[in-house]
């Protein structure tokens, strides 16, 4: 039976990788700071509580399993604006330290595991060029692009050097019902939710005049179990390839909901950037589908069991 690991497991990308694994029939071990399993039955799978900023007991729970695949699903990392100066070197420890702890189990004792990494879009700085490919070159502007591209720095010195299998995947936005409401997807749904049913106050977005790339979790982490298959390891960029206008998702969302849609905000400009998914069509064999709508959808039917009309696809 094939074995993995899966780092973060209490998380929303760590919670889909597990599922996925469980369903194509893995013996799957979760991990995570939390005393319990948060979204899976802990009948399905084995749950271990740990925290791997401590990377001597990560190494000895990775040579207790030796696990033939490892998904770093664990992060430091929060929605936009959010502060990483107070929680520095917990970051270090999260984001890069552990990562470095699976990589030397790796060389050591691994044998022919296998590692993904989850990049982000911010690893290529807050002003990229117009299209975006795991070639474009990475810039570390802010905390977590400096954590986020130090990882990546390991597992491309580690392959190179080592010959380890070690594959980054540079996510794009990604949502789901398992998202808390600081983020703009969940908290459009939530705003949305509220007014259908008339109670309590809706939570508010910051602002409509965005452009984003917005696809599924769950999505994302059965392309990813995909794409840790390849042939060999390699990056790519995970993300649909479509921006979409924040002003115009919510037009249509509150359409669909049957509310007054919301004053359209024109796009000041076309979309800034856009995914090159070349790679990931390749190595993966398929890109996602499900876009912001979609997603919007899924939370309001999963979350308060409101199901939207049909409308017609986004523009």
């Amino acid at each position: 039976m094939k074995t993995a690991l899966v780092l973060g497991v209490n998380g929303q990308d760590g919670s889909y990788i597990a599922e996925v694994l469980i369903e194509r029939g893995y013996d799957v071990t979760g991990i995570a700071r939390q005393a319990t399993s948060r979204w899976i039955d802990p009948k399905r799978f084995r749950y271990r509580t740990l925290d791997i900023a401590d990377a001597g007991a990560l190494d000895a729970l990775l040579s207790e399993i030796l696990p033939g695949e490892i998904y770093h699903m664990a992060a430091i990392h929060g929605a936009s604006g959010y502060v990483y100066e107070p929680v520095w070197r917990e970051a270090l420890g999260v984001n890069v330290a552990s990562v470095h702890a699976c990589l030397e189990h790796m060389r050591l004792r691994g044998g022919n595991a296998r590692l993904f990494y989850p990049s982000s879009l911010k690893a290529f700085g807050a002003h990229p060029p117009r299209s975006i490919s795991a070639a474009t070159p990475r810039v570390s502007d802010c905390l977590y692009s400096i954590t986020k591209n130090a990882a990546t720095d390991l597992i491309h010195f580690y392959r190179a050097h080592h010959e380890s299998f070690a594959s980054i995947g540079y996510y794009f936005n990604h949502d789901s019902p398992r998202r808390p409401d600081n983020y703009f997807l969940p908290r459009l749904a939530a705003g949305i939710a509220a007014q259908v049913a008339q109670k309590g106050v809706a939570p508010r977005v910051a602002t409509l005049d965005f452009w984003c790339d917005w696809g599924s979790s769950r999505e994302f982490a059965e392309i990813t179990v995909d794409f840790l298959h390849a042939d060999a390891p390699g990056d790519v960029v995970v993300a649909t390839g479509q921006p979409i206008y924040a002003g115009a998702l919510a037009v249509q969302l509150y359409k669909a909901a049957g509310l007054p849609p919301q004053v359209l905000q024109a796009p000041t400009s076309e979309a800034p950037i856009r995914a090159d998914t070349t790679d990931l069509q390749m190595m993966a064999g398929r890109i996602p589908h499900m876009q912001a709508f979609d997603v919007a959808a899924w939370i309001l039917r999963e979350q308060y069991g409101l199901a939207l009309a049909n409308t017609e696809e986004m523009p």
